[in-house]
């Protein structure tokens, strides 16, 4: 699904990334941890070019991104969903809208999108907000709506970026069990975090960067 070889990436005279080389198989669920600067918010980004690497290859679903012209990404991103620790919803809309929109432009139907949208959020558990506006949720409600958006349109992958990040413990198990289950439905997961009790409580497989770098890559293992 992921295939990664000897990425860097640098601001001027500083490294964020230094040679990473990693595979992430289709169907895995992966922790991405580290310490506050590790690279792993770049590495993130990389993957949904949001940034381009200095050097070094990526490819997603075999197809090289590195190189893939601005034309050519909203495709690619298509192809995955993306899940923010902040969110991202459009606050003046419903939730309904906020997952709707995202495939609003493939040309399917009303009805083919309804029910799309209403198995997201049964998913998620939240088939009975689908009216709500954000600011009517909480926290831990806003996550799982930006989780029903990210796999609405059925990617084969789910990047999640910190997405525990302003949650409470409660809320955080919840956020990663709904990601689990998604993950049981055949789709890769990839999850980037410093929470140490989720991913020593889930026991997946964890990679770990340290300046800019793999320094562990461990199955079910542990919050170095």
């Amino acid at each position: 699904m992921i295939v990664i070889r000897d990425l860097v990436k640098q601001y001027k005279n500083k490294y964020a990334l230094r040679g990473i080389d990693l595979d992430i198989r289709p169907g895995e669920f992966v922790f991405l941890v580290g310490s506050s600067g590790a690279g792993k918010s770049t590495l993130m980004k990389m993957l949904y070019l949001e940034e381009r690497p200095t050097r070094g290859s990526v490819y997603v679903a075999g197809i090289d991104i590195g190189n893939l012209p601005p034309s050519k990404i909203p495709s690619l991103r298509r192809c995955m969903g993306i899940v923010f620790q902040d969110y991202k919803l459009l606050q003046n809309h419903t939730v309904y809208d906020n997952i709707a929109y995202v495939i609003r432009t493939m040309g399917i139907s009303s009805k083919e999108i309804e029910t799309r949208v209403m198995g997201a959020l049964k998913v998620v558990g939240l088939e009975d907000k689908y009216k709500s506006k954000p600011s009517e949720l909480s926290g831990g409600e806003q996550q799982r709506v930006s989780i029903a958006r990210a796999i609405v349109n059925g990617p084969p992958l789910l990047i999640a970026d910190e997405p525990t990040g302003n949650l409470d413990p409660k809320n955080s198990l919840e956020v990663m069990q709904i990601l689990e289950q998604v993950n049981q439905r055949g789709i890769t997961i990839l999850v980037s975090t410093h929470d140490q009790n989720m991913v020593n409580y889930f026991r997946k497989r964890v990679v770990t960067l340290n300046h800019g770098q793999v320094v562990s890559d461990r199955e079910a293992g542990t919050y170095d």
